[in-house]
């Protein structure tokens, strides 16, 4: 009996601690982040500089991407020591060793869903929103990945179908951007992704990613952290293509009722 009450007083100590300690966790967490993309996005600058110039395209492209997953896979090891984010991957043995270009497509519940997974992936150009090549801290990086932004959407759509048909892997969000959870599941998938698979013929391959918490949703405050540590789980599907006959608008639906039905199965 005494025994008993002795654990049970040991578990409330040290679920007090983690409590008292849970404040300055977020404070530490918070501001390595906003150092870590501060440096990175320096660095990454100063990096381009000197690639760019002196490399041809392909060569300074690929050490870019190279530098891009190691930055993001120190990162997530990083946040999971903090206890702010912990990812499960299932099926990115898929992925491997896959010859000719080939398209990532993620539903985005979150701002960190590149981070996750650009590191598990080599080689992956990111379709982003355009306003981000503005960003002094995301600059760098994406330029030197070879990163394609979205608009305008006529080359948006010209260097991705290009850039598959010469072996590239693109990361592209169909839903355009973060989830809004008054569409429910998924925002509604927009119609790019279709134009590109069809016209260039690269298979699309679904990502779910599942979340079991808000942090860094649609309108979720950066410096808001979430206790306790959100669980990630990224699970690869099974490959589309648009058939022939098969219309890039109808692609897009089927597509978008892949995702439905999967993530309302979770």
């Amino acid at each position: 009996m005494n025994e008993s009450g002795s654990n049970d007083q040991g578990g409330a100590g040290s679920a007090s601690v983690w409590r008292w300690l849970h404040g300055p966790r977020k404070f530490i967490a918070a501001s390595f982040s906003l150092a870590y993309w501060i440096i990175g996005g320096f660095l990454f600058v100063l990096a381009g500089l000197v690639c760019v110039p002196l490399l041809p395209g392909d060569k300074s492209r690929a050490i870019g991407q190279w530098l891009l997953q190691g930055v993001f896979r120190v990162f997530l090891i990083l946040l999971r020591i903090l206890r702010v984010l912990k990812v499960e991957y299932h099926g990115l043995e898929k992925l491997q060793n896959i010859t000719g270009g080939y398209i990532v497509a993620p539903n985005h519940p979150a701002m960190w869903d590149a981070v996750c997974i650009i590191p598990r992936i080599h080689g992956l150009r990111c379709i982003l929103k355009a306003s981000l090549m503005h960003n002094p801290i995301l600059v760098g990086g994406a330029t030197l990945a070879g990163f394609i932004p979205n608009k305008p959407v006529h080359k948006m759509l010209l260097r991705s179908i290009e850039a598959l048909r010469q072996g590239d892997r693109l990361l592209f969000f169909p839903e355009g951007t973060r989830t809004r959870k008054k569409e429910g599941l998924v925002n509604p998938f927009q119609g790019g992704i279709g134009i590109i698979a069809a016209q260039s013929g690269a298979p699309v391959w679904p990502v779910f990613i599942e979340t079991d918490g808000d942090y860094l949703s649609k309108g979720w405050p950066v410096w808001r952290l979430q206790d306790p540590c959100i669980q990630v789980r990224i699970t690869v599907g099974e490959p589309l293509a648009c058939d022939a006959d098969e219309s890039a608008q109808h692609f897009v639906k089927r597509l978008e009722e892949t995702f439905i039905e999967a993530l309302g199965k979770k």
